[in-house]
């Protein structure tokens, strides 16, 4: 459902995987239209929602959601 949502998002979300053979089940690492301060917007609101510790991490930066079989589809 993530990776559908951000691949309908003409380009506001964007991923560094395009070949969807290499996506990971588990880990979705993606980028936000505007930059680092639209990140962190994105955190920001996450984070009052309850999503938290979604930081990419400064080797790989963006949003970094993992998603294990214990996510609910609400998470999602």
């Amino acid at each position: 459902m993530l990776y559908d949502f951000i691949d309908n998002s003409n380009g506001y979300y964007s991923l560094k995987w395009l070949d969807k053979e290499y996506r990971s089940n588990v880990n979705t690492i993606f980028r936000v239209k505007g930059g680092l301060s639209q990140e962190e917007l994105f955190i920001q609101e996450a984070a009052k929602a309850g999503i938290v510790n979604i930081r990419g991490h400064s080797w790989n930066p963006g949003i970094r959601i993992s998603m294990y079989n214990a996510t609910p589809l609400t998470g999602v």
